[in-house]
């Protein structure tokens, strides 16, 4: 495991200073950003691997929403650009499928827990990439929900490094049974901090908040939902996040704090116009009143000046990265 000082970037820009850069230069505010957020990336991947015990599989484990999809090809962008190749796996392709995972309380299937995912093959996998430097990969069909026969094989070359993305990436489960951990980086994501209005105490829009702007966003755009379909579930999720995510987010080795902080003067304009269609009679009208509020405190910056290559693109679309 390597041995790293566990700090991420934070910013202490408060709404007024946000908006005042909105207003007056909002395609320096978001180059500046961009950039900063880059160089956090590029110096992660140098970090590791001039590391003097050789990284070969990197657990990257975030919250929903928090942007590890498109860290992980980041990640994999600047390994190739310093001569390290790497290969991404998705945790997602070891569900075990609708019918065999564990139910709610109200008898729905739980997909926000760990015993949802085939621990057995994700350790195995993980012990092999360490040990051996292959896995077989399994596949998932999202659409029907159930695990595909078939698998695909990694292998790492040389110095290249595995990437394994997901939101349980650093439970321990997946790797108790390992012998030796020499080898195995854990990587913590998430949105670390809310806007506030002022430096004292309090928040315009908290991370939480951040994340769910992201998240109506992408679901309502290209996941066939609706804002109030999303709040509905958004409770369960931050449960889950917090019984299953939360307590191995301190066993990160970095952190990677993926807040851009120009990033409400695009979303929360994106996200007005979803949190505006939910009807009077349900029972997230008012959180999606208040959302509305918060948000249009922001000055909107265009999204046509958000990069191609930008985090945010996960969510916003019309970006460089595929999902």
């Amino acid at each position: 495991m390597m041995n790293i000082t566990n700090s991420y970037r934070r910013y202490a820009m408060t709404l007024k200073e946000i908006n005042d850069y909105a207003l007056h230069d909002p395609k320096g505010f978001v180059e500046m950003s961009e950039y900063a957020y880059r160089s956090d990336i590029k110096e992660i991947a140098r970090r590791i691997k001039d590391d003097k015990e050789k990284c070969r599989v990197i657990l990257l484990a975030g919250p929903s929403a928090s942007g590890k999809t498109t860290t992980a090809k980041m990640l994999n962008e600047e390994f190739e650009n310093i001569g390290c190749g790497s290969e991404i796996i998705s945790m997602d392709n070891f569900y075990l499928g609708e019918k065999s995972v564990p139910r709610t309380a109200e008898g729905k299937p739980d997909f926000e827990t760990v015993s949802a995912l085939n621990i057995g093959r994700i350790e195995e996998c993980i012990s092999n990439l360490l040990q051996y430097g292959w896995a077989d990969i399994t596949k998932f069909n999202f659409a029907t929900s159930t695990p595909l026969e078939e698998t695909t094989r990694v292998n790492l070359h040389d110095d290249s490094i595995a990437i394994i993305e997901g939101i349980h990436a650093l439970n321990p489960i997946f790797t108790e049974h390992i012998e030796s951990e020499t080898g195995l980086t854990r990587i913590y994501i998430s949105v670390k901090q809310g806007i506030r209005k002022t430096p004292s105490p309090g928040y315009m829009l908290t991370a939480a908040e951040l994340r769910l702007m992201r998240r109506i966003i992408r679901d309502c755009k290209f996941r066939g939902s609706t804002a109030e379909h999303t709040m509905d579930m958004w409770e369960n999720v931050l449960l889950g996040e917090k019984k299953y995510i939360m307590p191995y987010k301190y066993t990160g080795d970095i952190t990677i704090n993926s807040l851009h902080i120009y990033e409400p003067c695009v979303t929360a304009a994106k996200a007005v116009p979803y949190l505006d269609k939910v009807e009077k009679s349900s029972s997230d009208y008012d959180y999606a009143q208040y959302l509305i509020s918060r948000a249009e405190q922001f000055v909107g910056i265009d999204d046509s000046l958000v990069p191609d290559n930008s985090l945010l693109r996960e969510f916003l679309g019309n970006g460089k990265y595929r999902y």
